[in-house]
Order: C-alpha cells, then structure tokens, then sequence
C-alpha cells in the first residue's frame, strides 16, 4: 500500500496531476498511521522475542495496538468512498488505470494483490485480529499476567466490529425529539450516520413506500454545533403545560374508573365512551410529549448559516448527541465527500424501521389497555455502592426520572475519588410527576429500570442493576403514593418547629415567615440560583436528618449548616417543611373556593381566572399571605434565570403547588375523589402557575 502511495503521490506534483489530492487522500485515508501503529507493534513483538527470558508477556502490546481501534473504525467508515474513487478514476482517467496496472505486488500465497484487494486487507485485519486474540485467550489461563490485557484488547476490537456489521441497516444515533419550526414545535426523528445527520417526520404507513419523510440533512464536514446562543428561541403560542397534563389526569382517571365498573359488571370490552377518552388521552398525551421539554440543543450548516433548533429535557441525552458528531467529525473529517442521494438516504433511515419502533414503544406513554396509569408520588432510593470496576476512576451517580416521555434529572450523589468500589450509601427522595422509568447514570454510561407497581414496595426493597457485562449497581427502593406523602399530620411535640401550625411558629418565633423559610431562600439565592434543576433534583437524606434536628435545637446553627451541605439539601429541607406542615399556606377553608375557581375557567380564560384566584387569595390570614407572597417573589426570581436553572414556571408549579396547596384528609372527602388523585395534584400545580404567571405581567 505503501508503494501505492509512493508512486501516485509523485504525480500529484507534476504541472499535470493524474488525479486531486482530494482523491488521493480518500483511497489512502488513514493508511500511513495505520502503517506506523503495526511498524510499532512488530518492533515490539521482535523485541520480546529477543528477549532471553522464559517468563515474556505480550498482552500489553496487543492492548495498545488494540488501542488504536479509531483508526481502524475511520478507515472501515470510508472503505466504500476509497473503492468507489479507485474504480472511477480508473473508468475515467488512462493515466492512473496505467500506473496502477504496472504496480504489481507479488506475495508468497497470492499471485498479485491490486490496489483494490490492499484496500481490502485492513478491513479483513480487523476481523483476524479478533480470531488471533481468541486463540491466544483460549491457551492463556485466567491467572496469567497476560490475560486482562488480551481480554480488553478482545473487548475493543469486537466492539467496532459490531458497530461496523451493522453499519448498513442502523445510525449510529437516533433520538425522538422536538424540533421548532417557524416558531412551532414538531415532533422528529433525529437520525446520526457517519456521514451525515438526518431529520424526518414519521408517517403512518399509507399508499406510500416510506414510513418516514425526510425533512432536511447536513453532510457530517458541515454541521457546526452551537454551544451558546444570545437569545432565547421564540415559540408562537406556547402551551400551558400543566393545563394539558391536569386534563391528561381527569381523562386517566374515567378511563379507570370506567375499567372498574365494567369489571364490577363483568363485561370484558371496553365501552365506545372508553374508546373516545382512550383517544382524548392519546391527544393529550401526544401534545405533552411535544410541550415538555426545554433544554435547547442547537445545530447549524456551515454552508447555509441556517441553524435548527431542538428541545432536549435530559443533559445527558444533549451530551451524547454533542459528544457523537464532534468524536465522528474528529475521526472521519473524510475528503472527497460524495454529495447524499435523497433516494438512499431515505432507504438507510427505513433500513433503521425495526430499531426506531423498539424505541417508540419506551418514548410515548400512550395508554394501552393493559397499562397501569402512570405514577405520582415519592420515590425512596438509597444509592449504595458500585462494584465490577477494573480500574479506579472520578465516579458519581445521576439519577433521571421521565416525566411524559421525557427525562429529568433528580439527583445526584457525591463524587467519588479515584476508587474501583465506590460505596456512597446516600439516600433521596424523588417526586414523581407521572412517571414510569428511572434511569442511573454513571459518567455515560446508564442502566434502565421500568418503573411498576407490581415491584415497587412501601417498605425497602433491595435493587441490583447491570450497568454493564461487569459493573453492578446496588440500590435500596420504596415507593410511597402521591396521597400517603402529604398527609398533614400535626406534631404532638411542644415547641416544635416541623410538623407545628405556621401560625403558632411566627408567633413564637415573632416574624412574619417561619426563619426556616427565609433562611433556606436566602441560601438558595446566595449560590443556587444558576444551579441546574434547582427545587427539582433531590438532596441528600442524611443531610436533610442533620438539618431537621438542627432547626428543632438550634435555628441559628442551622443556618450555619445551610452553608455548608449541597445545596440540593438546603431546597430539600425547605419543601420538607413546607410538606409537613398541619395544613398548608393557601389553608383547607379557601383550597376548595381556589379549586373550584380554577376548573371553572378550564377553558383557558387565564385573566378571569387569575383575577377571581387573587380575590381569594386576599381573605388569607395576614401571615399567611406574607409566606406566600416572600416564596413567590422567589420563585419568581428562580425563574428568571431560567437559561441557566432550566427551571420554567411550569416546573416550579409543579414542585410547589402541591407543597403549598395540599389540603389536609378533612377537607379532601370530595365525592368523587378527585382531590386525592393525579387530578389534584395537577390543579394544585395549575392554581399555583396563575399566580406565577400573573405576577410575571
């Protein structure tokens, strides 16, 4: 290959080259370092051999040439283009068909090898590489110094080779995902090939070939990744999130209710009415996956200056998109790149059919009949300790809960140093928000656990998980349901703080809010306010044990303390507060006025509706309203720096309004049960976005 190049690359300095550069640099793409990885490893290998020891290891040196592995996933991705150009220069130029023709190399075991067939020999490399070290493990017992490093080198060429077998019938990276177009969102499948990125609409299967369309690519050389951005992206007419997801839960509970009684009469089918809400849900939910997410990912042509814009809800979803097309654009920056026929680029995308649906099944929580409703509450995960590591590493957990096919992050454990059994032993509560999966996240790897009823316990339930072949995470789980965790129990304990009524600590404490609550808002606005998924991601329990019994014994210790947790653990304490108060700030006397207002004005009426919740508002007692306007003004404040918090007023509503608005079990008896179902949980969430959003005007 070598002498190919030699002779070719004398030409391309005449006045008259046989060919470009730009081709000569795509038949021979990466074939000189390949050469010098395999100069090395020969060298090494000689060098061993000369060795007069009995006792010779050679798995480091497979594991380093193993280590190379991207140079041969660079030259196997542009393989077809280095054919493709030999034969069409050949077809196209006599002078280069002639110089080739009288290069013939002749080998021990073949008659001639043309410079198609060396094009061939990495390729086919690649695939002996992995029988030798196969060899090599099978008469190499598992104590031997040499055996991890074969296995490694083994792990790292089977990899690419899986990659490239299947190459041709999948992308290299797929995502359901949001797009905004013209100011509105639309649902998309974002395809990664190692070429170019694709966008396209899914179509149900008509008189058409295709299910999916096509709606625009960007050649891999041209895409351009914009990490930053002075403006916000505008959308026309943005939807009121908490609107949608408070009718999705009405719709729920009649289709349940509905189950129930036809199983109480015993008929099997469902009944046309339960067919229409089915498909009212299917609206509403269809509408959620869209409004959901909000972490922008941008992407733009160099070409064109024409730049697309996504929404993403989880960072590590945005990380791995980054990550794979600046690691492709690094490895396969190919010359010559051939322009993208729409014909095949569309047979690859339906080559991807079978893969996308697999994934669809786990991206839409569309409710089949056999489906349990999704779920709402508190989730107890204790994250213990990790095992299976081969070598010590920085390491730590995140934790991400899917909210209508979305994830979100919710904790995250403290990082680890330089350990290959990292034991954390932290403990977080997690509120659900109509979920279903939970996923661990280790650097960037994960595992994933669908999230069910039928294994979720009230007591704690031991969890492994396989984050990979090797590496198992053990975890501690409980679920508590949406109606046992707000329970307003008051405490029986004299001069306590949590658990006692509001009015009862300010007058003890005289102020107009709890100090608790100033407190932990003032921390928050000391180093918090920039922190992302603030109110949303989970602190640590035992941090939260320290703090509760500091504030019962000593208020001004306590704030000390604040300073010194994470801060996840100083919003943790202030909603566990808030939580365990006897009844809550908007109190059980007006919550059924508020409540009713609100589904009065169902049908998006925001100023009435706003104006008539405020009138109540203003019949509060007078520390009441003080503690709620000081933690709305905040919350407020949260908001505005949203583009670095992520945190919406949809999302704050939805951590604060049952906090705030919970009614204690005297108030909740009403006669179809609603206020102690997913539906309450919304409306308190939807009271509490009105009055965000009307102080925002």
């Amino acid at each position: 290959m070598m002498q190919y190049m030699k002779a070719i690359r004398a030409t391309l300095t005449t006045s008259q080259p046989v060919i470009s550069d730009e081709e000569f640099q795509t038949m021979f793409f990466k074939i000189e370092e390949l050469h010098g990885v395999h100069t090395n490893f020969l060298a090494e290998l000689r060098a061993k051999a000369a060795q007069q020891d009995d006792d010779i290891c050679i798995g480091d040196t497979f594991k380093k040439m193993a280590g190379h592995i991207n140079l041969y996933g660079a030259f196997l991705h542009n393989y077809g283009r280095a054919i493709d150009t030999v034969k069409k220069c050949g077809q196209n130029n006599v002078q280069f068909k002639e110089i080739v023709s009288r290069i013939v190399l002749n080998s021990k075991n073949e008659q001639s090898l043309t410079l198609e067939d060396l094009l061939h020999k990495p390729v086919a490399r690649v695939q002996k590489n992995a029988l030798v070290l196969e060899d090599l493990l099978n008469q190499t017992p598992p104590t031997h110094a040499d055996h991890p490093p074969l296995k490694q080198a083994q792990h790292l060429i089977r990899s690419l080779l899986a990659e490239f077998n299947n190459i041709q019938t999948k992308s290299l990276l797929h995502s359901t995902i949001v797009e905004l177009v013209d100011g509105h969102r639309k649902l998309r499948h974002l395809f990664l090939f190692n070429d170019v990125i694709a966008c396209a609409k899914y179509k149900a299967q008509r008189q058409t070939h295709f299910e999916f369309e096509v709606k625009w690519y960007i050649l891999l050389r041209d895409i351009n990744v914009l990490r930053e951005s002075p403006y916000d992206p505008k959308e026309v007419n943005p939807v009121n999130i908490l609107q949608l997801k408070s009718q999705a839960c009405t719709v729920r509970d009649q289709i349940q209710l509905e189950k129930h009684e036809e199983k109480m009469k015993g008929k099997g089918n469902a009944s046309k009415v339960g067919d229409k809400h089915r498909k009212k849900l299917a609206e509403l939910e269809s509408q959620l996956v869209l409004a959901s997410p909000n972490l922008v990912f941008r992407l733009s042509n160099k070409t064109t200056n024409k730049i697309m814009v996504f929404f993403l809800s989880s960072d590590f979803e945005r990380t791995q998109w980054i990550g794979s097309i600046l690691t492709l654009q690094e490895s396969c920056n190919l010359p010559g790149v051939q322009p993208v026929n729409l014909y095949d680029l569309q047979m690859s995308i339906a080559a991807c059919q079978a893969i996308v649906q697999s994934e669809m099944g786990s991206s839409y929580l569309m409710l089949k009949n056999n489906d349990e409703s999704l779920l709402f509450g508190d989730l107890h995960l204790t994250i213990q300790g990790l095992t299976g590591l081969d070598h010590a590493a920085d390491l730590f957990i995140c934790v991400e809960i899917d909210s209508y096919s979305h994830y979100f992050r919710k904790a995250k454990t403290k990082l680890i140093c330089r350990s290959s059994s990292p034991l954390w032993n932290e403990s977080f509560v997690m509120e659900l928000e109509g979920s279903q999966n939970v996923r661990f996240l280790l650097y960037e790897d994960h595992a994933h656990q669908a999230l069910s009823r039928s294994w979720l316990q009230d007591v704690p339930t031991n969890k492994t998980l396989n984050l990979s072949e090797s590496i198992k995470l053990n975890t501690t789980i409980k679920f508590l349901p949406d109606e046992g965790v707000l329970r307003r129990v008051p405490t029986s304990k004299p001069g306590a703080l949590f658990g006692s009524k509001m009015l009862q600590v300010v007058k003890r404490e005289k102020r107009n809010t709890p100090f608790i609550i100033s407190a932990c808002i003032r921390e928050v606005e000391r180093r918090g306010m920039s922190e992302v998924g603030i109110y949303r991601v989970s602190g640590s329990a035992s941090d939260l044990t320290r703090l509760k019994k500091s504030f019962e014994t000593n208020p001004y210790e306590a704030e000390q303390l604040l300073k010194e947790v994470d801060i996840h653990s100083v919003t943790g304490i202030l909603k566990s507060y808030l939580r365990e108060l006897p009844e809550a700030l908007f109190t059980d006397q007006y919550y059924p006025k508020l409540s009713e207002t609100y589904n009065k004005y169902s049908n998006f009426n925001e100023a009435e509706r706003s104006k008539e919740l405020l009138t109540i508002f203003n019949e509060l007692p007078q520390p009441n309203k003080d503690t709620i306007n000081f933690i709305l003004d905040h919350l407020i404040r949260v908001h505005q720096q949203e583009a670095e918090n992520k945190m919406s007023l949809h999302n704050l509503a939805m951590v604060f309004g049952p906090t705030l608005l919970r009614p204690g079990p005297v108030t909740g008896k009403q006669k179809d049960g609603l206020e102690t179902s997913t539906v309450g949980v919304m409306a308190q969430a939807g009271i509490l976005y009105s009055f965000l959003q009307a102080r925002l005007k």
